[in-house]
């Protein structure tokens, strides 16, 4: 009987956006693979919910920069530049490479998954000796744009981008989570390639991967009452894996009271998730407080009502549950404000809003619009995790039979 296979799983970015879909990835290795053992890399807050979900953390897992914490400095409240952020903390990224690489090629691993390990990636096209099995870099979006006019930040970004565009062929197989009309047909830069075209010759496209399946879920009154909800309208507000959601939780307070007037029964959850600390105190009536909330998408889907920011996880998974919502994609955050913000935009899925232009007058009004309406969103693909799985698996036997 064969050894099982191993596979080395670097859940890289910050918040918790992307180590759900990375373990509904793993779940769909372990379908199709019975036995398969997976070993984790990964920084916090990903590391802890691995560690939560029983999965395995490499030893050399402590040893990562931690990316969230990174990030800190260039948060403000709802404003994030993570453009500023991936070119002050390229040193990091290089000495992460090296790390990632060195694990790889000393694990014996039949193959190596890497969610948005641009480190790995930019080591390999840049010369970095393969670790001698098949590589896949996942991405939700390519490309980083110039948010403000600060020089540093554009020499910055036209050398990641030209990194980035390098071609993966021989070193790592590119896979977008996602659709190609997500893809912006702008350049890597200012002479680079169009980023839809070289997701065309270099990436496989494989849909959206959820953490659940929308269509195994129990019907939303069920759901409720298993959650503990009664009847009255829910409004779920939730700030995703990050700290700097502090801003719209205020004024989600604001225009709470002015919701009730006309809604006496609504009820307010909000989620702060593990890196934001609220006082229970002077709270508005009607209103709970949650940390982290695991299987989060069980409460959007039994909401009415959701408001989030613009992160890339918690808007899709809203669209496919078919919910209404408005979210605030974060100041000069490059990947919210153009890549999601247009991807909303083209299903006709939540109403964007930006924290400045939006009072507690405003807020209670769009609250109040968007609960008196039913939504009807396109379909999509969500079989990104399966289809990865595949993909990963495919490359195994290949290797193993070539």
């Amino acid at each position: 009987m064969p050894p099982p296979l191993r596979i080395l799983f670097y859940s890289g970015s910050i918040g918790l956006g992307h180590v759900t879909r990375d373990l509904a990835i793993a779940g769909s290795l372990r379908e199709l693979s019975p036995g398969v053992e997976i070993e984790w890399l990964a920084s916090s807050p990903a590391r802890e919910l691995l560690a939560e979900a029983g999965e395995h953390l490499h030893s050399e897992t402590g040893n990562l920069a931690d990316a969230t914490e990174a990030a800190r400095p260039f948060m403000r409240p709802a404003t994030f530049n993570i453009t500023r952020w991936a070119v002050a903390v390229r040193k990091r990224w290089a000495a992460d490479g090296r790390l990632v690489l060195s694990v790889i090629a000393g694990g014996g691993y039949d193959a190596f998954i890497g969610d948005e390990a641009y480190e790995v990636a930019m080591a390999l096209t840049g010369g970095a000796s393969h670790p001698g099995c098949p590589c896949f870099i996942l991405y939700d979006f390519l490309g980083l744009d110039r948010m403000t006019l600060h020089p540093v930040e554009w020499i910055g970004v036209e050398a990641i981008n030209r990194a980035w565009a390098r071609d993966p062929g021989g070193h790592y197989q590119a896979v977008f989570l996602g659709e190609l009309d997500d893809l912006p047909l702008s350049p890597f830069g200012r002479r680079g390639v169009s980023r839809r075209i070289w997701a065309e010759r270099n990436t496989a496209i494989v849909g959206h991967a959820l953490a659940f399946d929308p269509r195994n879920l129990p019907e939303r009154a069920r759901l409720r009452a298993t959650l503990g909800y009664g009847s009255e309208p829910l409004l779920l507000v939730s700030v995703g894996g990050t700290a700097v959601g502090r801003a719209l939780i205020e004024r989600c307070f604001e225009a709470f009271p002015l919701v009730r007037k006309e809604l006496p029964d609504i009820h307010m959850v909000v989620v702060t998730g593990p890196q934001l600390a609220l006082t229970k105190r002077n709270l508005p009536r009607d209103v709970d407080i949650l940390s982290y909330v695991p299987r989060l998408y069980e409460h959007f889907a039994a909401c009415d009502l959701a408001i989030v920011q613009g992160g890339n996880a918690t808007t899709l998974e809203l669209t496919a549950l078919q919910r209404p919502f408005l979210f605030f994609p974060l100041r000069v955050h490059c990947e919210q404000m153009k890549h999601v913000a247009a991807r909303q935009k083209r299903l006709g899925a939540g109403v964007q809003l930006s924290i400045d232009g939006t009072s507690a007058t405003d807020l209670s009004r769009h609250v109040l619009s968007a609960l008196s309406r039913e939504v009807h969103y396109p379909p999509l693909s969500f079989d990104g995790a399966r289809e990865t799985a595949q993909l990963v698996l495919g490359a195994v036997v290949e290797g193993a039979t070539g």
